[in-house]
């Protein structure tokens, strides 16, 4: 059975990745029959490389193994990578968080290791490729900050970890009037979230708003949903995976309604 192109008539979804990144998931929602509000919680800053980073992309062929810890991580590294590099130096094993990231490396010709499964740092690090990484360096592509999941695993099985951080990410600026206006007027069948930070910046935005705890959040992971229940949260269901067809099928299963063969 195919979902009816009316499978979410009377449904208002909030979509919260930055801006640029929700074109193909809304196009699929709306053609569902959603109505779609985008409210990005995360903005996405590049940062100027520094001496350090450039040696690091320099020295790029010394590396064993490459990571990319989101779709930004890639899109940004392989951008500053390709000015050093016009062809991708041989020999280095790119891994990706999920299908997404490593669809931006495959649309650049790279082969990339990710879990199939479960989309989380955890998860990556429990590929094969990754059994014996004794003696091998390694460089983790990513924003400031964020988790040490990968390099606290890459160090405890002896490998050297670097990091190349090219991006900040920074909480968006929203009137407060607008936020009250968008609550009354297209209220939330399920607001999308794919990452802790923007989870934050909900919380941040909406937590001093009136019924803010009954927001219905869609995870894109068990380790978002209890993050948003330390939060206050109280309306959270989970969907497996940040694919835009893991979310579709989420909201299908969890709002859908008709369905035509």
């Amino acid at each position: 059975m195919m979902p009816s192109a009316s499978a979410l008539s009377g449904t208002t979804i909030w979509l919260t990745r930055p801006a640029g990144q929700v074109g193909s998931l809304r196009a699929a929602l709306e053609s569902h029959g959603a109505r779609v509000e985008t409210l990005p919680l995360l903005v996405i800053e590049p940062l100027p490389l520094t001496t350090s980073e450039r040696q690091k992309l320099i020295d790029l062929d010394r590396y064993d193994l490459l990571f990319f810890v989101s779709t930004n991580a890639a899109t940004l590294g392989l951008d500053a990578i390709a000015q050093w590099w016009p062809q991708y130096p041989v020999g280095i094993l790119n891994f990706a968080v999920g299908p997404g990231t490593a669809a931006v490396l495959e649309q650049r010709g790279l082969t990339a290791h990710y879990p199939r499964e479960r989309m989380t740092s955890e998860a990556l690090m429990a590929l094969p490729e990754l059994r014996d990484v004794s003696g091998k360096k390694a460089l983790i592509v990513r924003g400031v900050g964020g988790r040490e999941i990968i390099a606290e695993g890459l160090r405890a099985g002896g490998a050297l970890v670097d990091y190349l951080e090219l991006y900040r990410r920074a909480a968006p600026q929203y009137d407060g009037k607008y936020l009250r206006k968008l609550m009354r007027e297209a209220a939330p069948s399920a607001i999308v979230i794919s990452s802790a930070d923007a989870l934050d910046n909900l919380h941040l935005l909406f937590g001093g708003l009136p019924g803010w705890e009954q927001l219905p959040l869609l995870a894109s992971s068990p380790r978002l949903g209890e993050h948003a229940k330390a939060l206050g949260f109280q309306s959270i269901a989970l969907v497996e995976g940040a694919t835009d067809a893991a979310i579709i099928s989420g909201l299908l299963s969890l709002l859908g309604h008709g369905a035509s063969a």
